[in-house]
């Protein structure tokens, strides 16, 4: 059956679209739009992140037997909206242009209350499944964008230019990332596919996919015109492809792999294999193989109690470079890692249990990583520290950038002046959806809390009727339930400890959780 959800207004940025009146206000300003941009504005406004075809809007704003020039009309229109919004089409803050396919809004949509269509199952027909999105869409409950830095080298501290490249909602944030060997564009996924972007304009454009291909950017090819990607094959199971940005068939390099990159010649592939394990960044060994997939040679083995983040090459393709991570239940270290592949030797770079997976290695023999922050680890910064052609540490390491979010993807063009990486917030919510027959794929989902609080689901109640989750509403981690049909949870164990891992016993009578003191462990 179908849910509808109605209401009045509409909330974003400063801006604020009421139904009822078809009017548009700026801090409660009224703003004087025409008929016909504001209900472009309200189907964009539906579907926050998402694409809305040409064709679409055409069907919307004329019907079949009026005679207009649609292209100058909806162009038209576009552009008196632009205006209004205070937007240009080179800079896009609300409205992204998807080259000959259509418009989406990019812009976060607070309070969204318009009519929307969402799909629940009917009674027997398809198993429901809670979750939280980070463990489907990777980092897409997180209000994920890129930001791009060149490098300008001289006696004085290092410049950092930092602006912003996307602005996704936190339903359809950006997942994966990298930027082109000449630096002039980005691709990156989302929900939605895999688009191009023009770093200097913003103009987008999607790169042509096969149906269901569901893949993540990692790396470009250097001759500009192929992606390595990884293609989630099924839960748990990823592989390897090159795709040409072109369209055509892709071609796949390698099976259980994951989190490819490049040599600067473009002769070899560094990727990881393994389950995903601790986050979603970590797995178990580090491989190489030769960009065609063949040669496969394991250079990382695993060890028990860690896992190792993304590969980065040095310039001469003799080593590559990662994060390996030791951790356990409220503990954790970490080092940098160095490994001469083709000797099959490898070396502790630094330690510092504060180190993030990202890394990059720029071709001027600089590498790239990220710090967390000791009192919040979802607030980390940017580091920089110069290399010997030895791989050697040859001067003191630099702060480039911090600032609230964790940062990922890191990645660099050919001549290292354009670098991009993914940042985001971690603000976990649960989700409800609806599996389809074969247990594989989602029809349709919504979102269950609707606060801006971490939440996170380890449970269902017996009848099926309501979830568990911890979340952090109360200033700790308590947990909560809450029934698939109602806006607001109840307290079901509170505490001046952290709460989590709730589980019910088969009658549904008793939780079992796991309570951590704020300064201790379990």
């Amino acid at each position: 059956m179908l849910a509808h959800q109605t209401g009045r207004i509409i909330r974003f940025s400063s801006f604020e679209v009421d139904l009822q009146t078809g009017e548009l206000r700026r801090s409660g300003i009224r703003i004087r739009l025409q008929e016909q941009p504001f209900q472009v504005l309200v189907m964009l406004l539906e579907r926050p992140g998402e694409l809305v075809t040409r064709e679409q809007l055409q069907h919307k704003l004329w019907s079949s037997d009026t005679f207009v020039d649609f292209d100058h009309s909806l162009n038209a229109a576009i552009k008196r909206l632009r205006e209004a919004l205070g937007e240009s089409a080179e800079t896009p803050v609300f409205v992204e242009t998807l080259a000959r396919r259509g418009y989406r809004f990019i812009a976060p949509v607070d309070g969204l209350s318009v009519p929307r269509r969402v799909a629940l199952s009917a009674a027997g027909t398809h198993k429901s499944l809670s979750y939280w999105s980070a463990g489907i869409f990777a980092s897409a409950v997180v209000l994920a964008f890129l930001a791009w830095a060149p490098w300008r080298h001289s006696s004085r501290p290092t410049e950092v230019i930092e602006r912003s490249l996307t602005a996704n909602s936190s339903e359809n944030s950006v997942s994966s990332a990298a930027v082109s060997p000449d630096g002039k564009y980005f691709a990156y996924g989302d929900n939605t596919g895999i688009y191009l972007k023009l770093v200097r304009t913003g103009e987008t454009h999607p790169v042509p996919l096969p149906p269901n291909f569901s893949a993540a950017v990692d790396d470009w090819f250097p001759d500009g015109s192929h992606l390595l990607v990884s293609r989630l094959e099924q839960p748990g199971t990823t592989s390897l492809w090159s795709i040409s940005i072109f369209g055509g068939s892709p071609r796949k390099l390698a099976e259980n792999a994951s989190g490819g990159s490049l040599s600067p010649d473009g002769t070899h592939i560094a990727f990881r294999r393994g389950e995903p394990s601790y986050e979603s960044w970590w797995r178990d060994e580090e491989w190489v193989m030769r960009s065609d997939g063949a040669d496969q040679v394991k250079v990382a083995a695993f060890k028990a109690g860690s896992v190792v983040g993304m590969p980065t090459w040095s310039l001469d393709g003799k080593r590559i470079a990662y994060v390996r991570l030791y951790w356990a239940f409220n503990a954790r270290a970490a080092s940098v890692e160095v490994n001469e592949w083709q000797n099959a030797t490898t070396e502790t770079l630094f330690p510092d249990s504060r180190l993030g997976p990202a890394l990059h290695w720029l071709p001027d023999g600089r590498l790239l990583y990220t710090l967390e922050s000791p009192q919040n680890r979802d607030d980390p910064s940017l580091w920089v520290v110069p290399l010997q052609p030895s791989a050697k540490i040859s001067s003191p390491p630099k702060r480039l950038v911090g600032r609230h979010g964790w940062i990922s993807n890191i990645t660099a063009s050919a001549d290292g002046k354009v670098v991009t990486f993914l940042r985001g917030n971690w603000m976990p919510s649960v989700y409800l959806g609806t599996l389809a027959a074969d247990a594989r794929h989602l029809l349709a989902h919504r979102r269950l809390t609707l606060d801006e609080n971490e939440n996170v689901p380890f449970a269902w109640t017996p009848d099926s009727k309501a979830v568990l989750f911890s979340s952090d509403r109360n200033g700790t981690r308590e947990i909560f339930k809450q029934t698939i049909d109602q806006p607001l949870p109840e307290s079901v164990v509170s505490s001046a400890e952290q709460l989590s891992l709730p589980r019910l016993t088969p009658d549904g009578l008793e939780i079992l959780y796991v309570s951590t003191p704020k300064s201790a462990g379990p």
